[in-house]
């Protein structure tokens, strides 16, 4: 299996596309992809602790929030 593809998948949020490619390649079940893809998503945030691959930001990152449908 190619790391580099399946490494640039987990960069870019594409989880289903990188279990896909671990399932295609591989022939395992979902259950081994998805231990497969989470062993691999630890090695890339061991590798590079400042980049964080899939961490979504919490709600709090955009600044004081937004109330929609509440003026003061």
């Amino acid at each position: 299996m190619g790391n580099e593809d399946l490494d640039e998948l987990i960069r870019s949020k594409r989880n289903i596309q990188a279990l896909a490619l671990i399932r295609e390649q591989l022939g395992c079940s979902l259950t081994e992809a998805i231990d497969l893809l989470n062993e691999r998503h630890v090695r890339l945030k061991a590798k590079q602790p400042n980049e964080q691959p899939n961490q979504r930001p919490s709600a709090d990152d955009d600044g004081q929030g937004h109330q929609v449908g509440h003026e003061r």
